[in-house]
């Protein structure tokens, strides 16, 4: 399972948005699979 699979999995019951923008930040996911997951597309 990928890191952007299980952002879409856990966002937002378990990861919070400050998550998924460290992620993004580390490189684990684009800019664009972010604001997909927190736009909950």
């Amino acid at each position: 399972m990928t890191t952007f699979e299980l952002a879409k999995q856990y966002y937002p019951r378990l990861w919070n948005r400050e998550r998924i923008e460290a992620l993004a930040a580390a490189g684990r996911l684009t800019a664009a699979e972010a604001k997909e997951i927190l736009e909950g597309k």
